[in-house]
């Protein structure tokens, strides 16, 4: 019998020993002979045969063994076991005569090798055996089939004979594929070593565990938990029965555990920040070396003490206060300082974390950062945030903070803005170095000379100084103010030389003339202006008769920031046609303002006041905006129409002007060709400047006109050098074209000009079929004007395009 025969009778020679009826191993080669391979103790008991008789397979000693009385033995059914179960006359070894039923049971069938289970016994028996023997092999069955864990069987050359579902399964094969291969080819290459190490040991009859990583078919990786049994049978290994775990699982949770004890060990070690781990009532349990160098004291030093006592006192009380709070189970940060070793103050920004074990807290993690080198560069900061840098008197940012605690404490507050006179010749005619030491002086001598406690005094800006000053009486500010006239009586020395400056003041007092500091300082600086305007040196109070105009222009203000909050504001769209064709090419997009306290304000009267308040940029962005959306409204109504929109000199020079702009016209998905951009003669003065940003608005793709061309700027070279696509020709040249021949020349030659340059032309203000006439005769491209329509809203511009027919 070969090798690979011997090595299945593994599964079925413990089940041999444990019957109690007669049993024996057969095995039949080629339909010939037939071999014995051995018996259970209850064949040799039955039988009479001596346990230590040999039983070597062979043919002639199978016969021998049974004792058969044949005349020819070679057609005995042990030979031709056509229906298994036969009458079987033999003798015991004693040679005491037996006649028993026979009954034949193969096991295994392979290249005509059969191996069978001989059974003697009667038939009621033979039944009973039968029945138990298919238990077994069921039973078997069921634990290597249906097992939870991996089963299988090799043979002594490390191949596969058997592997159970759960195998198949966890290696992505099918039983078909797993039967033949070596088990090199499931176990990681990393591991074969190890695995070749342990089969050895399991050849040398040991039972071997071993965890290795394994491969599937689709190469994942995994983890398993192997013991390997020999199956011995007459002292020979004859196959290895394996139990395999899947413990992936299990091992990227070590892994996983690792990892995090490392994390922890990199976080607690390693840590450049000191970590400390504290127990619930603040002493040091654990700590890391950059806790010793920070503090100054080793880990034996600390250990077991409080951390409080090593807090700066001031900071005891909230530290303890706020460390508490991780007590809660919550994490906590804040900001505190110690003393180190040498008694340095150590500001520390802190975390403190509940160390909580099984549900319960054991304990206070702390990392504790230095900040002391911030904290000195934010008091630097804010020394120079806060302070002016030519006169070091508190600045704006400082006058904003203190304004907003002086509230809490005074019930009257009076600003106080204090101009120097004529400051600007000074400069002039002295230069800048004595401007700055003249600033310089009278700052000096305003904070030797007032002591009055409630008044802080501040740089403002330039030439101006501020006080807040908290009073109780008007009569009090006005005796303040004289004061400070007064130390403007004697000449300053600067350079070994008098100068002599007077200066003038405005004040406004809260809550009377408003509520907010940016209100007061508003009035306050229209009241300073005043006293400038009517003489200098002296003080002025917010609301004296006389300062209408003034007030006014602060109302206005005011009211402007109001309408852009309340949406007062609204877009009107004027026609702009096309004198050879007749068509409306385009429209310009013109602002009005309707004020619920004011009325309809006219652009005229507010344009001025928003800039020099500078609520222009947001007015013009808002512009803009709208009318760029109402454009792409119009496009896929299918009008495609240019827009033209005006920009102030504020908003051309803004820095982020462009930047906008171009984020507008993205946004709202307009083409950049249709988008023109109206700006005045005036922005010209700047000229290198100007060229510049012109060009970058046509790399944009935009299109330029010079707006009221003809009123403004005298000098004729931007023409020449800037990029420009319209000449916008202003109202008053086109009125006096019935009427007066300058006018018409002038017209005639702005035209002729314009073409000249390569540019387009559109005359503003047409109202008469005379005027377009002429404008038509000398050329003109297009007219904006009454005669074709007046300024109107997107819906009724939209009414007006659905009727509008083309007329010369």
């Amino acid at each position: 019998m070969n090798e690979q025969n011997l090595m299945s009778l593994g599964e079925f020679i413990t089940a041999l020993q444990a019957l109690p009826y007669p049993a024996a191993l057969l095995l039949e080669k080629n339909k010939e002979e037939v071999f014995f391979l051995g018996r259970n103790r209850a064949f040799s008991s039955y039988l009479e045969i001596p346990e230590n008789q040999d039983t070597r397979p062979d043919p002639k000693n199978c016969l021998d063994v049974l004792n058969i009385q044949l005349e020819d033995k070679s057609r005995h059914p042990l030979i031709h076991h056509g229906g298994h179960t036969f009458p079987l006359r033999t003798m015991t070894a004693k040679g005491k005569p037996m006649s028993v039923t026979a009954r034949i049971i193969p096991l295994r069938e392979l290249a005509g090798e059969v191996l069978s289970l001989l059974i003697l016994e009667d038939k009621r028996e033979q039944d009973r055996l039968l029945q138990k023997l298919n238990k077994i092999h069921l039973q078997y069955d069921a634990f290597f089939e249906q097992s939870p864990d991996i089963h299988y069987l090799i043979d002594t050359r490390g191949y596969f004979l058997e592997m159970n579902l759960k195998g198949a399964e966890y290696f992505k094969r099918t039983k078909e594929e797993i039967i033949g291969l070596h088990y090199l080819e499931v176990i990681h290459e990393l591991d074969h070593r190890l695995v070749n190490e342990y089969f050895g040991k399991v050849l040398e009859k040991q039972i071997a565990q071993v965890e290795l990583r394994s491969v599937n078919k689709t190469g994942d990786v995994g983890y398993l938990d192997i013991t390997a049994i020999p199956v011995i049978i007459e002292g020979e290994v004859m196959e290895v029965f394996g139990v395999a775990k899947d413990i992936s699982k299990r091992k990227d949770m070590e892994i996983e555990l690792l990892e995090s004890e490392e994390r922890y060990r990199s976080l607690f070690e390693d840590n450049i920040d000191a970590v400390v781990t504290y127990d619930l009532e603040g002493n040091f349990l654990h700590l890391n070396k950059a806790t010793e160098e920070l503090m100054g004291y080793s880990a034996e030093e600390l250990i077991g003490k409080p951390f409080l006592p090593f807090i700066l006192p001031e900071y005891q009380q909230f530290t303890l206060k706020e460390f508490s709070k991780v007590l809660n189970g919550h994490s906590i940060r804040y900001e505190t300082a110690m003393f180190n070793r040498k008694q340095e103050v150590v500001h520390l920004h802190i975390t403190v974390m509940p160390l909580i074990i099984g549900g319960e807290m054991k304990g206070i993690h702390c990392i504790g950062k230095d900040i002391t080198n911030r904290k000195n560069m934010e008091r630097s900061l804010k020394k120079v945030a806060y302070q002016d840098h030519l006169t070091h008197l508190p600045n704006q940012r400082a006058m904003m903070e203190d304004f907003d605690r002086l509230l809490e404490d005074e019930a009257r507050i009076g600003v106080l803005v204090l101009d120097l006179d004529r400051f600007k010749s000074i400069n002039d005619n002295w230069g800048h170095e004595v401007g700055d030491e003249l600033l310089k002086a009278v700052s000096q001598r305003l904070l030797y000379h007032v002591h009055d406690h409630r008044a802080k005094l501040y740089r403002y800006g330039g030439d101006e100084y501020i006080f807040l000053y908290g009073f109780t009486e008007r009569s009090e500010v006005e005796s303040f103010a004289e004061n400070l006239q007064s130390l403007f009586k004697d000449p300053f020395i600067i350079h070994y030389a008098e100068v002599s400056v007077s200066s003038s003041i405005g004040i406004s007092l809260y809550p009377e003339d408003g509520e907010d500091l940016e209100t007061l300082l508003k009035k306050s600086d229209n009241a300073m202006y005043y006293s400038k305007k009517t003489g200098r040196n002296h003080a002025t109070f917010y609301g004296t008769k006389g300062m209408e105009r003034e007030d006014e222009a602060l109302r206005m203000e005011l009211l402007l920031k109001e309408a852009m909050k309340k949406e007062e504001f609204s877009l009107v769209y004027q026609p702009q046609v096309e004198l050879l064709s007749g068509k409306i090419t385009g429209v310009e997009a013109l602002l009005r303002w309707h004020s619920q306290e004011l009325g309809t304000v006219p652009p005229n009267q507010f344009i001025k006041v928003a800039e020099d308040s500078g609520l222009i940029i947001e007015l013009g962005n808002w512009v803009t905006k709208k009318a760029l959306s109402d454009l792409a409204k119009w496009n896929q109504l299918g009008y495609q129409l240019e827009m033209s929109v005006n920009i102030s000199t504020h908003q051309f020079y803004h820095p982020e002007f462009l930047l906008c702009l171009e984020r507008m016209i993205k946004d709202e998905k307009v083409p950049p060709s249709q988008l023109v951009l109206e700006i005045t003669e005036s922005i010209a003065s700047h000229a290198e400047v100007v060229q510049k940003e012109l060009q970058k608005i046509k790399e944009l793709g935009l299109k330029v006109a010079i707006d009221d061309f003809g009123t403004g700027y005298s000098s004729l070279k931007y023409l020449k050098d800037f990029p420009i696509d319209y000449l916008k020709i202003d109202k008053s040249f086109v009125d006096g074209i019935e009427e007066d021949d300058k006018s018409r020349d002038i017209v005639s030659t702005i035209i002729t000009l314009a073409h000249n340059l390569g540019m387009l032309t559109v005359a503003e203000g047409a109202e008469t079929r005379k005027q377009v006439d002429f404008l038509k005769m000398e050329g003109c491209d297009s007219v904006q004007g009454y005669y074709y329509g007046k300024p109107m809203t997107e819906a009724s511009l939209l009414d007006f395009l659905t009727v509008y027919e083309p007329h010369n």
